[in-house]
């Protein structure tokens, strides 16, 4: 098989892959979103601990924040129309993120460059701006929630 024809063939697999995707049940595209706010989670959980620790790890620290990063760049994709609260699904995702769309783009794009500061901070190895830019992505997931996510009672 050429290169051409190689190339041809991902691309075509790749296509049907996002066709498939854009296809997904609510409850499977809930699913997905659930798991990538899950992995963010983990990887800010990480990040905690190690800026507690005695003898932080660096590598824990960048390998966390790569990870939040390649989540938020999802998290826009993950809420397509008809993918909110509905009879016989559970999700904590309010009615006001498809009313208030263009609001909600506008945070997910902050969240986007939270992480992408987090993940620049990491590869710097500076433990203080590693702390400042974590915080800073805590005040904008909380801003995010206080207006799109349903309170955990």
């Amino acid at each position: 098989m050429t290169t051409s024809a190689k190339i041809a063939a991902v691309a075509a697999s790749l296509l049907c892959c996002g066709i498939a995707a854009h296809a997904a049940s609510p409850a499977d595209t809930i699913a997905a979103r659930q798991a990538n706010f899950k992995q963010m989670g983990k990887g800010f959980k990480a990040i905690r601990d190690q800026l507690k620790a005695p003898s932080p790890s660096l590598d824990t620290i960048k390998a966390s924040a790569l990870a939040i990063d390649q989540a938020a760049g999802k998290v826009d994709g993950y809420f397509p129309q008809g993918s909110g609260p509905q009879p016989g699904v559970k999700t904590a995702a309010l009615p006001a993120i498809w009313e208030k769309n263009a609001e909600f783009k506008a945070d997910t794009a902050k969240l986007v460059k939270a992480t992408a500061a987090l993940r620049a901070a990491a590869g710097s190895g500076n433990g203080a701006a590693v702390a400042a830019q974590a915080a800073a992505l805590g005040a904008t997931c909380k801003e995010c929630h206080q207006t799109f996510r349903a309170r955990d009672d």
